[in-house]
C-alpha cells in the first residue's frame, strides 16, 4: 500500500520512514522482512535518506542500524505527514508496526491472563 505516491520516491522508502517512525530505529533487512519485499530496494532507499540526511545510521557490528535523524529541519512536519499516513493503513498492519517483541515469551505463560491484567486497572507487579 503507497499513500504517499507523489510525495516519497518510491514504496519501499515510505515502509522505510514508517517503520522508523513507529518502531524508533531498524536495519535493512529487518525492515524488508517484516514487509516480506526485497531487501535490497529498502536498503537503497535509506542510503538516499542518510545521504539527504532525514535519517542517520551507526554501525553495530556488521549490521547498518537506521534512525530517523533529530536534527533534519523538517522532521516535525514529515512526522506530522506520516502519522496521518499511517491512518489509511489496514488496521491489522499499524497493530503490527506498533508491536515489538524482541524476545520469546516464557514457556506456558498464557497470553490471555496479560491482557486481563491490564483490563483491571493496569499492570499488575510482582508478588501480587
Amino acid at each position: 500500500m503507497f499513500v504517499l505516491k507523489g510525495i516519497l520516491r518510491a514504496e519501499s522508502q515510505e515502509k522505510a520512514l514508517l517503520y522508523l517512525l513507529l518502531r524508533g530505529a531498524g536495519y535493512g533487512k529487518a525492515i524488508a522482512e517484516f514487509y516480506g519485499i526485497p531487501t535490497n530496494p529498502v536498503q537503497k532507499q535509506l542510503a538516499r535518506l542518510e545521504e539527504d540526511g532525514v535519517v542517520v545510521s551507526q554501525l553495530i557490528g556488521k549490521v547498518r542500524n537506521y534512525e530517523l535523524n533529530p536534527r533534519y529541519p523538517f522532521m516535525e512536519p514529515l512526522k506530522a505527514l506520516l502519522k496521518a499516513a499511517v491512518a489509511a493503513y489496514p488496521p491489522e498492519l499499524r497493530n503490527r508496526l506498533l508491536v515489538q517483541r524482541t524476545r520469546p515469551r516464557q514457556a506456558g505463560k498464557p497470553l490471555v491472563a496479560v491482557r486481563e491484567a491490564e483490563g483491571k486497572g493496569g499492570k499488575k507487579g510482582k508478588g501480587e
